[in-house]
């Protein structure tokens, strides 16, 4: 009778583990019009997407920008951290029209993919905050010089 509920027991702990439906995350998408020229913002985004260490940042077609996984930073304990607790690797897209008046109409996509352990398999998740579109945006008028003051973490370490 134990060995009855035992098997009992076990099957359905793996059905309820193995039977989720997966969900599929949209990605982080931000749409916004800039009152800069569209060279500028190519510049700008340019720079920050590169400055964040994804890799392959090239513009296609003059006005779309697709990159690979964001490249980190190589350490002795990788094996460790990807192994136990798990990544997230994200990709960017990013497009550029002109407008008329001459303002550039921009539209930043970020995607994201996690694993908890190295032998679960890669799907969506949400984007880490310093990876998210909104966080993207942020350092694109940054670098813009749009905001009076802009955020940076050297600007925050240095206030008193």
């Amino acid at each position: 009778m134990m060995r009855r509920t035992g098997w009992a027991f076990m099957s359905f702990i793996l059905l309820m583990g193995f039977g989720g439906v997966a969900q599929a995350l949209e990605p982080d998408v931000v749409e916004v019009t800039l009152p800069f020229p569209a060279d500028k913002v190519k510049a700008a985004v340019t720079k920050v997407l590169s400055e964040d260490g994804y890799c392959g940042v090239e513009w296609k077609d003059g006005a779309q920008i697709q990159t690979g996984y964001r490249c980190e930073q190589p350490s002795i304990w990788d094996w460790m951290v990807k192994g136990r607790f798990g990544v997230v690797r994200s990709k960017a897209q990013a497009s550029v029209t002109p407008d008329s008046n001459g303002n550039s109409h921009l539209r930043i996509q970020v995607s994201s993919e996690g694993k908890r352990t190295m032998f679960d398999s890669w799907g969506p998740t949400d984007p880490q905050v310093p990876q998210s579109a909104g966080n993207k945006l942020r350092l694109i008028k940054n670098e813009l010089k749009m905001v009076s003051h802009p955020y940076t973490t050297q600007s925050f370490f240095a206030m008193e």
